[in-house]
């Protein structure tokens, strides 16, 4: 079983996007977890970074996902996809 831990959340151009479009960063540590003689043991730890473009529903309480960026810190930083957030989402921002 794979246990998927939220361990940080951020929100990016909060006062810059228009209604109801989200940017959201979020950092999870992923574990393997297996039972074995009646206990859990947790292997493979690893992190996973991603960040969101989520628009709201106001009517049904709900955020959809636009697009995901799964980072890969040995190649971007968080500001260049953030970067590269504002260069291929123009519609998402006043």
């Amino acid at each position: 079983m794979e246990i998927h831990n939220l361990i940080d959340s951020k929100q990016y151009f909060v006062d810059q996007t228009k209604m109801n479009y989200y940017v959201v960063y979020e950092k999870f540590e992923n574990i393997q977890a297996i039972f074995k003689d009646n206990k859990v043991e947790e292997n493979n730890r690893r992190t996973e970074e991603i960040i969101h473009i989520f628009y709201g529903n106001d009517k049904a309480n709900s955020l959809r996902s636009i697009y995901s960026y799964l980072l890969d810190l040995k190649k971007s930083s968080i500001n260049d996809t953030l970067k590269t957030i504002q260069e291929q989402h123009k519609e998402i921002f006043k």
